[in-house]
């Protein structure tokens, strides 16, 4: 009697995925970490499922100042973030331009008008120093 071949099961694993810590939890484990002996600390490395080269990545981060919460992968340039940022403000700063020009040109027409209301006569005023030509 031979037993028939088994046939693989037609369900595909889930893919796995990282665990990610927040930094609250990471601010959390480690302050338990730090004040657990040996053997609690072997104990809550096996129940947050972390190894020990996580603690001391972590610890570095926070002697460094870095923040808890750090993004993966590549970092943005600094020089290309720069460019973007004044390329924004330039951009702010000929809307502003362009604004105070309009707001000028209507000053100088507000003034030419209240000349004329008062009697005088468009060759004989005296333009503001904006409108000469």
């Amino acid at each position: 009697m031979q037993s028939q071949p088994r046939t693989p099961d037609p369900e595909v694993p889930a893919k796995a995925t990282r665990r990610r810590f927040s930094a609250a939890d990471k601010a959390r484990i480690l302050d338990e970490y730090e004040d657990a002996s040996s053997i609690e600390r072997a104990a809550l490395c096996r129940r947050e499922h972390i190894y020990s080269s996580h603690i001391s990545a972590w610890r570095k981060q926070r002697a460094a100042g870095a923040p808890l919460e750090a993004k993966r992968g590549r970092k943005p340039d600094p020089q290309a973030v720069e460019i973007t940022h004044l390329r924004k403000e330039n951009a702010n700063l000929e809307q502003r331009l362009a604004k105070a020009g309009r707001v000028i040109d209507i000053q100088g027409k507000a003034y030419a008008l209240l000349r004329s209301v008062v009697g005088e006569s468009a060759d004989q005023l005296d333009l503001p120093p904006w409108n000469k030509s």
